[in-house]
């Protein structure tokens, strides 16, 4: 094989890698690849450049801005992207909940999966804003669950505007658990649709705690509209794959962080 070609092919490579995984760092594409720290280092400015991927201090992560930050994926394919990450998380934010807790969930592909974990968890009474959430919840016999009505967003699959907003204004639990589309820890947490940022405050508005549901991929991203600040969650949960430079800006701001 030319040396041009085993170049494309290790560039194609960590391009897939990263695509998969969401980030990496050097050492890991170095092994990957089967080459040096420095010759990695070249391969991720040239593919800056082309905008296949980004990079960060240390490594890279997958290149979310070819899609418009105004747009959102389908629930579908969200539930399919990092999802070891994601189970990982419902996993340990199911320890944080009590049974006989009320509850409010925000759609999204990190909570429904949270919601899928617990099923060995009694008398919970759930707000949701997602059909996909409900469903999944009255599986369990001692649960209560209340369907959020108003506008149904195509592409999420879940509730949200005006509507849905006073509806979950008549209601007042322990703890909400949220999700979004993208994390900056000086910008704040963000949502691809207006209605949608709309939404979790209010929803961060009618709870005593309020958890945030992050997986890594998030981070390093902005979405069109701005919901929050960090200091809105009393607890983040998020996965090994994040980066030490974002948790020592998000431990600046004493965020309290659980890393799984």
């Amino acid at each position: 094989m030319a040396q041009r070609d085993i170049i494309v092919e290790r560039r194609k490579k960590i391009v897939t890698y990263i695509n998969e995984k969401g980030r990496a760092d050097i050492a890991e594409l170095a092994l990957l690849t089967q080459s040096t720290e420095v010759t990695v280092r070249r391969d991720l400015a040239y593919l800056e450049k082309s905008e296949s991927l980004i990079r960060i201090h240390g490594g890279a992560v997958k290149n979310e801005r070819k899609k418009s930050i105004w747009r959102t994926s389908s629930i579908g394919s969200r539930l399919e992207k990092n999802k070891e990450q994601k189970e990982r998380i419902a996993q340990f934010a199911v320890t944080l909940i009590n049974d006989n807790d009320s509850l409010m969930i925000d759609g999204g592909s990190t909570t429904q999966i949270f919601a899928s974990f617990l099923k060995d968890k009694h008398n919970l009474l759930v707000v949701t804003n997602s059909p996909g959430i409900a469903e999944i919840l009255l599986d369990n016999d001692t649960n209560r669950v209340i369907q959020i009505g108003g506008e149904l967003v195509r592409d999420t699959h879940q509730v949200a505007g005006p509507d849905a907003e006073a509806h979950i204004r008549r209601y007042n639990v322990d703890k909400c658990i949220i999700s979004v589309t993208g994390a900056d820890p000086e910008a704040g947490l963000s949502a691809a649709i207006p209605i949608e940022a709309s939404i979790k405050r209010t929803m961060i508005e009618q709870a005593r705690q309020s958890i945030l549901l992050i997986d890594s991929s998030k981070f390093e991203r902005k979405a069109l509209c701005y919901a929050f600040d960090f200091k809105a969650f009393d607890t983040v949960v998020t996965d090994s794959n994040i980066s030490k430079q974002t948790v020592e800006r998000l431990r600046k701001q004493d965020v309290k962080l659980y890393i799984v």
